[in-house]
């Protein structure tokens, strides 16, 4: 009875472990359209990447949403994204 209770006890911590732990903390960043130049902002942390698959990453993570949009505004202004 005593082995029972620890191996639930153990179970449970692993899969509260699984649970609490991010998949990845900053999943902002930010991509360019090849055909188009077209710059846009990226979830990577919800479902797959963008389809199709002809684009570039040309930021680094973001944190935040404001973070992720306030690059796509430099590159902008750098000319490497379009409107």
């Amino acid at each position: 009875m005593l082995r029972k209770l620890l191996l639930a006890a153990a179970a449970g911590i692993l899969a509260a472990s699984f649970v609490a732990a991010p998949a990845d903390a900053s999943p902002y960043r930010v991509i360019r359209w090849d055909v188009t130049g077209f710059c846009q902002v990226w979830d990577f942390g919800f479902g797959p990447g963008p389809w199709p698959h002809d684009y570039k990453i040309v930021s680094k993570r973001k944190h935040s949403l404001g973070a992720a949009l306030r690059a796509q505004d430099r590159l902008w202004h750098k000319g490497i994204c379009r409107w």
